[in-house]
């Protein structure tokens, strides 16, 4: 499994892709609503605006890490060999320029530069 960062793009409220009702989805499939499947008034229909902030800031630094020939790559525990998630710092080619903490990770995606 690769969580690899693919190319975020910006987004806007009322963007977010329109939601097929619960009831005419069960319709279409067949499948019958279950006592879990309740839709409910306090669901909002898009996240939040903090949310699609901190979504556009990742995207940012995101777009600011490959403009430096930069990227992270997030290597899961199960991958990683010492059972913890590893970052990595890349350049383009792949290539390993160093690991940084996970609150480090953070750091960059809310903003700060990667020193």
């Amino acid at each position: 499994m690769s969580l690899d960062v693919a190319r975020i793009e910006p987004i806007t409220p009322g963007t977010a892709p329109e939601r097929t009702p619960r009831d005419s989805r069960a319709a279409s499939t067949g499948v019958a609503r279950d006592a879990a499947d309740v839709s409910s008034p306090e669901i909002p229909s898009s996240p939040p605006a903090e949310v699609l902030d901190a979504v556009d800031a990742a995207a940012r630094t995101v777009r600011e890490l490959h403009a430096q020939g930069r990227e992270l790559r997030f290597v899961p525990a199960s991958e990683s060999g010492d059972g913890r998630t590893r970052i990595e710092v890349r350049d383009l080619d792949g290539n390993v320029l160093r690991t940084i903490p996970p609150s480090q990770a953070l750091d960059v995606a809310t903003g700060h530069p990667l020193d």
